[in-house]
């Protein structure tokens, strides 16, 4: 009877390692595979189950905003874009922090629709909120 050893093991299988990782799931892939470790030890480590690991790495899903701290302590940097403007830069540093945009605004006191007009491009911050 021959030996058929299970798909994980399989010396035919090709595992993809992202070269050039664009999208933060192509980030996670290629530490994780860096680092040998299972989606599942991933997953536990961000407080997702393994299939989010497995979707966010198939770029079918991208992670929630609440998972990007753990995300970005996992990776040792921010997978995020670089920001351009000013709106970029506010949204980027929101992300960063795990914060949906309406409490993002409740904690610097403004309007939700303002921040989203300020991270839009359509307005920017004035007075107050342009020290510290």
């Amino acid at each position: 009877m021959p030996l058929v050893l299970p798909q994980l093991y399989s010396p035919a299988r090709v595992i993809r390692i992202p070269v050039e990782p664009h999208a933060v799931g192509d980030h996670v892939r290629k530490r994780r595979l860096g680092l040998k470790m299972l989606q599942k030890a991933v997953g536990d480590q961000l407080g997702v189950h393994k299939t989010c690991i497995r979707n966010w790495e198939a770029n079918a899903t991208t992670p929630e905003v609440r998972y990007m701290p753990a995300i970005i302590r996992f990776l040792g940097y921010n997978p995020l874009p670089e920001a351009k403007s000013w709106g970029e830069r506010l949204v980027r540093h929101r992300k960063s922090l795990g914060l949906l945009q309406e409490h993002a605004a409740h904690l610097i006191g403004v309007d939700p629709s303002t921040l989203a007009k300020w991270e839009r491009g359509e307005r920017e911050p004035a007075g107050v909120f342009l020290e510290g």
